[in-house]
């Protein structure tokens, strides 16, 4: 009789671990405060010299597409990322020989924020819509690049007339907060009456010469009521304890697009290590999915998603080369443009689905 129970307890015992394992072992929600309620984030490289000007015409097509006469409202959130200045100065330790400094930084803004592009156009389509009675349920998020200051730079500049130091934490948080309190003060100045900022991303793609300074900056974030982002690389230093640093929301990058040699389970991978780790995915591509070979690539990432259930459960960033949605959207070739109604398609789905979750409170 006693054994019976015991037997009866340990399998109890055995069925709630499983929950629990379960519980614990989610995706970064498709919707939730995480992400600023973001599900789709698109990253768009903008800044450099070497970038599109994303014009009105050009930012169009990941704002939304016609169907006819339905509207259907695409990525729900908007990352300006950047990690050089195309002029030989980088934001972010290992793209170029020189590192950007406070002039530098300052310039990034004005780029982010300049009259008639980037910002101001996604802001631009959006009221031009609204005019027309066309409006998503919810105003789109911007997310902005923070640069890295960079260990042991020592020419960064000056903050009210010292000399910055950064083989000091203490310098390179003041460097962080200078430009984060510089982005808000633009922010507000700008009017922007269809956009929400929602925060601001860690340009590093991994932890290295951070480990003591992430958690303080993320705490500044924080104090101004703002989120912090980060898209790690594959077994990037620190990207499974991304939490313990501060970051609000993370999504991992499987890395298998770029390189064919990377075989097709490298995604299943990524997701399962997403999965454990209460992680978002990152969709990789770029217009090499115009050859055959890339674009099979490209369909593994789309058919592990699923299976894995990434496309009902997990918030998602879209890394696609710099451009690739707005080429794919006026490409000349059908099966192209068939491409892009096949991702806008999984968009469309993904924000129906978060609303209803919205909608129903779960």
């Amino acid at each position: 009789m006693k054994e019976h129970m015991m037997k009866k307890m340990m399998t109890g015992l055995g069925l709630m671990c499983l929950m629990l394992l379960a519980e614990a072992q989610q995706y970064l929600p498709l919707t939730s405060s995480k992400t600023d309620y973001i599900t789709d984030l698109a990253l768009i490289y903008q800044g450099g010299t070497h970038r599109s000007d994303w014009t009105p015409d050009q930012i169009a097509s990941y704002i939304y597409r016609q169907e006819g006469k339905r509207t259907d409202f695409l990525f729900d959130g908007f990352l300006f990322i950047e990690f050089k200045d195309g002029k030989g100065k980088d934001y972010s330790i290992g793209y170029e020989k020189a590192h950007a400094g406070k002039d530098e930084w300052s310039w990034l803004l004005d780029r982010n924020f300049e009259k008639g592009k980037a910002i101001h156009a996604l802001n631009h389509v959006l009221k031009g819509l609204d005019k027309k009675g066309q409006r998503p349920k919810h105003k789109r998020k911007v997310v902005l690049t923070l640069p890295e200051p960079i260990l042991d730079q020592k020419d960064w500049g000056s903050l009210d007339g010292r000399l910055l130091r950064f083989d000091s934490d203490d310098d390179r948080l003041a460097a962080c907060k200078w430009y984060i309190d510089e982005a808000l003060n633009r922010w507000d100045k700008a009017g922007f009456d269809q956009l929400e900022l929602s925060g601001f991303y860690w340009v590093a793609e991994q932890s290295s010469g951070g480990q003591q300074l992430i958690p303080k900056i993320a705490a500044y974030i924080k104090e101004k009521c703002k989120k912090f982002y980060w898209i790690p690389y594959w077994q990037a230093e620190g990207h499974g304890a991304w939490e313990l640093a501060g970051f609000d929301a993370a999504y991992q990058q499987p890395n298998h697009f770029f390189e064919e040699h990377i075989p097709d389970h490298r995604i299943d991978e990524a997701c399962q290590f997403a999965k454990k780790h209460r992680m978002g995915m990152e969709l990789e591509f770029d217009m090499r999915v115009e050859q055959p070979a890339f674009e099979r690539r490209l369909q593994a990432y789309l058919d592990s998603f699923e299976k894995n259930g990434v496309l009902t459960q997990s918030a998602m960033a879209y890394y696609e080369g710099g451009d690739g949605i707005m080429k794919l959207a006026t490409h000349q070739d059908l099966k192209m443009r068939k491409l892009y109604k096949k991702i806008a398609d999984i968009i469309v789905k993904r924000q129906q689905l978060a609303e209803r979750i919205k909608r129903n409170g779960r």
